[in-house]
């Protein structure tokens, strides 16, 4: 399925320069940085889920520094 997506005149001449530089097409680094995009939040997710065990909510903590001292 083709989609057409809206992007600013500064975004898409961003676009075309970088393409040009990198000796590909427009749609090309799209493709990539979609690409490298999905992979990136799904190494968040994954790091996200392997410390989700770990958090703690230390909402109501205080700290007091005489408390601590006494210790």
């Amino acid at each position: 399925m083709v989609q057409k997506v809206q992007i600013s005149d500064d975004v898409a001449s961003q676009l075309y320069e970088l393409a040009k530089i990198e000796h590909i097409s427009a749609t090309e680094l799209i493709t990539k940085l979609v690409k490298a995009y999905k992979m990136d939040i799904a190494k968040q997710n994954e790091l996200k889920e392997f410390f989700k065990p770990y958090q703690k909510d230390i909402a109501g903590f205080k700290f007091s520094r005489e408390e601590a001292n006494e210790r």
